[in-house]
């Protein structure tokens, strides 16, 4: 370790705060510590991974040695959690959504923009250096102009009425498949492509306007139990979006969170007037190129990008994206050179408008125009 060596803390410990401290752990960036949802889950989880328990947001911050705060706690802590971490002279390193409206998620960037400190949003799919060698084939015009999308993203993990998650109970304008997912599609095309969404026509379903929530906390075993009681839904279960990029490229996207049989069903297809490119997250070192006068071909990964650090032929996956996209981060903080673009508070606001515009749609029943409060363009640093 060297003077110039940030050292990081970890808010949230559930699925996603465990796989950043772990990440962390692989690039040799030290954690200081993690804080939970409350003192005995920090104690014990701390315990389990040898690192210094905070009892609070205030204990961390004081901490002259965390210099990067990384956001893995519930949505709606995001925002104060942040601009507490930014007015500290923190780095933040934020889970998606960055916040929960349009207007936090601005009050976040601008503050981290005044304050002069880094700052990133999770949109792990950008880490695959297949998505990376996508970007570039289409950047290149090896597809010709970019004319269509189409894509999809599918899970099953909420099909059930006794199937429960907090998101469940966010307030409708929050929306829950779109914020979820949807955010990620909607960053993956962004980035892929270069282009803004300016126009959206959504609708949203609900499979089961009424869920079972389990009594207690260990959800598994009250469900099994019956131990549950009755939960209004006021979120989508799914949504169906047409949307109109820039230079009046057409797009097509499917987003459920109750499809039977699909468990990270994410796809990105991009329909060119030479060529198309369809990229899968289930297989994600492939990219399926078609054209007119060929069948259908896969090219793998490109084994030379910084993004892939093992021989063709040794499949990286999901963890191995996380990490890229905090690898890209902290070179930034030390003043290296990234690897690849990461996606900062800029995309994290870009999410948000695009969340809000699916929202309009669906709630109002029309073609929305995607407002604009300030440039907001697809981060390439």
């Amino acid at each position: 370790m060297n003077d110039r060596t940030p050292q990081a803390a970890v808010i949230g410990l559930g699925f996603i705060g465990r796989a950043h401290v772990e990440a962390l752990r692989r690039l040799g960036i030290p954690v200081r510590g993690v804080l939970g949802r409350d003192p005995v889950s920090t104690q014990r989880e701390a315990a389990a991974l040898g690192l210094r328990p905070y009892f609070s947001l205030e204990e961390l911050l004081a901490d002259p040695a965390v210099t990067v705060v990384h956001q893995c706690g519930p949505n709606d802590v995001h925002a104060r959690h942040n601009h507490e971490s930014i007015a500290a002279g923190k780095h933040v390193f934020s889970e998606k959504p960055l916040g929960v409206s349009v207007d936090e998620c601005a009050a976040q960037l601008d503050a981290a923009n005044h304050a002069g400190i880094h700052h990133a949003v999770n949109f792990t799919y950008r880490g695959y250096a297949a998505v990376q060698s996508l970007r570039d084939l289409v950047q290149s015009g090896e597809l010709g102009d970019v004319k269509y999308l189409r894509g999809h993203y599918l899970q099953d993990w909420l099909l059930l009425d006794t199937d429960f998650n907090w998101r469940v109970g966010a307030a409708p304008q929050e929306t829950r498949t779109v914020a979820d997912i949807g955010s990620h599609l909607a960053d993956l095309a962004r980035y892929v492509t270069g282009l803004e969404p300016e126009r959206m026509l959504a609708r949203f379903t609900t499979l089961h306007p009424e869920r079972h929530r389990p009594l207690g906390t260990v959800q598994t075993f009250a469900t099994a139990q019956g131990l549950t009681e009755p939960i209004a839904v006021t979120t989508e279960d799914q949504a169906s979006l047409l949307v109109t990029y820039s230079g009046g490229v057409q797009a097509n996207f499917e987003l459920s969170q109750v499809a039977a049989g699909h468990k990270n069903d994410l796809e990105l297809d991009i329909l060119g007037t030479r060529g198309s490119a369809r990229w899968r997250q289930e297989q994600p070192e492939e990219i399926e190129l078609g054209s007119r006068d060929a069948q259908r071909v896969i090219r793998l990964k490109d084994a030379s990008h910084p993004f892939s650090h093992y021989p063709g032929g040794h499949p990286e996956g999901y963890p191995d994206a996380i990490a890229n996209v905090i690898r890209a981060f902290y070179a930034a903080i030390q003043g290296r050179p990234a690897s690849a673009p990461y996606p900062t508070f800029q995309d994290g606001l870009a999410a948000a408008l695009f969340t809000r515009a699916a929202y309009q749609s669906a709630s109002q029943e029309r073609w929305i125009t995607l407002e604009r409060g300030r440039d907001v363009r697809v981060s390439v640093l």
